[in-house]
Formats: C-alpha cells, structure tokens, sequence
C-alpha cells in the first residue's frame, strides 16, 4: 500500500485548452501525467517505454495517449501498450478526486 499525495485541483483542467484532457504534473519527484477521461481519471508516468518522450504532450483518443515521437499508445488508466513501436507498459498510479482535488497514491518509501 502506498502513501496518497495531492496532484492537482480540478481547477488546474479549466485553464487548459478546452480539448485538452491531460495535465503533466510533478509528485515527490515523479513526473506524471493526469488524464481527464468519461467516468474518472488516469494517472501514468510522463515517459514514453519506448523512446523516452513526454507522454503529458501527446494527443488522447478513446481512453487512450498517442506519444507524440513515434505512436506508441497507451491506455490511460493502466498504462497498458495499446499501439507500437512501444513494447512496455508505463507505470500507472490509483488516482481520486475528492472534492476539488485530484490525488494520487505513489509507491511507499523504500
């Protein structure tokens, strides 16, 4: 069980482009990127399994981020490889909101 932080507000989602359902954000010293989705959030690591690329500045489709380097897709909630070149899963973290603030739940301390 990990220790739960706080990320973001829901307010941080307004001032971005009304297209835009993903927010790169930094917790304890993990670059994540916060997804917007129908029915909840997403939470992965900011970095692309395949060549490292900012997955924050890629594009969302249907539950998932397209990196914007080569394609490589990934499901939003679970990290899971959805398209190549990318043959890893990234990291994915629980993720809530409660009232106004979105948290995430990071690995407890080693």
């Amino acid at each position: 069980m990990g220790r739960w932080v706080k990320a973001a507000d829901t307010a941080d989602f307004a001032s971005l482009p009304a297209d835009s359902l993903s927010l790169a954000v930094e917790a304890e010293g993990y670059d994540i990127v916060l997804f917007k989705l129908p029915g909840g959030w997403g939470a992965l690591d900011d970095t692309c399994s395949h060549e490292y690329s900012k997955l924050s500045e890629g594009e969302v489709w249907d539950g998932r981020v397209y990196c914007e380097k080569h394609g490589s897709s990934f499901d939003c909630r679970s990290g899971e490889v959805r398209g190549l070149p990318a043959t890893e899963d990234v990291q994915s973290f629980a993720v809530e909101q409660r009232g106004e603030e979105i948290w995430l739940e990071l690995p407890d301390y080693a």
